[in-house]
């Protein structure tokens, strides 16, 4: 599986180079290959298949943000949405806390405060720039934030490098969405560049080898 692991890794830095110097057939090539390594990198015995469900969704988003209009972003959202909620009850169940300790735990205020914030501020600036499309990007922020807050009090409750990789995945998966929507809405122009994908490459590898060591000692 390492050979499966370096050679994602070798897919992945040829896509986002070819991102920086503009090589759209490189580009067009290398990202649908990331997912399905993933997947192959991940699968054992006791593979969990809502995992193996998230990376499809994933898979199929990153096909569909490969196009244009508007029908090709619902579309890539509503793939990436079904990947967040599969990861959000996944890391859900490694917190196994109850809900409302979950809530009113001390553990619990930075992560809420933090990513509460994060959900109001990009609501704050995208929300009159969204029309028709404000339900879709807010269900899709309020999961991100839920997701983080999650992750984040799976780490501080169980403090270890592997609960801290896999916030750090999710952190970079929150960046590089977030870029995505500002690039879309607020800025209307491919501002953040190759960093979507610089960030969005390390975050999936970074939860996939988490989820990977997890579930291979179930």
């Amino acid at each position: 599986m390492k050979r499966v692991a370096y050679l994602f890794w070798v897919i992945g830095i040829l896509h986002v180079f070819g991102q920086y110097t503009n090589q759209e057939l490189l580009t067009t090539y290398t990202k649908p290959l990331l997912v399905p390594l993933l997947a192959v990198f991940y699968y054992n015995k006791q593979a969990e298949r809502l995992f193996l469900i998230a990376l499809g969704c994933s898979w199929l988003g990153d096909l569909f943000l490969m196009g244009e209009g508007r029908l090709f972003f619902l579309s890539g959202i509503f793939s990436f949405w079904g990947a967040q909620l599969c990861y959000l009850y996944l890391i859900n169940k490694e917190v196994q806390l109850p809900f409302k300790k979950r809530l009113f735990s001390k553990e619990a205020l930075l992560p809420l405060i933090l990513f509460g914030s994060y959900f109001v501020g990009t609501m704050s600036l995208l929300g009159v720039k969204l029309g028709m499309l404000t339900f879709p990007v807010s269900g899709y922020a309020f999961t991100l934030a839920i997701i983080g807050a999650t992750s984040m009090l799976l780490w501080i409750k169980k403090k270890s490098s592997s609960t801290r990789a896999l916030f750090f995945g999710v952190l970079l998966f929150i960046i590089s969405d977030s870029m995505i929507a500002f690039n879309t809405f607020y800025f209307q122009e491919d501002i953040f560049g190759f960093w979507v994908m610089a960030t969005y490459i390390p975050a999936q590898f970074l939860i996939c080898n988490y989820f990977r060591k997890t579930h291979a000692n179930t």
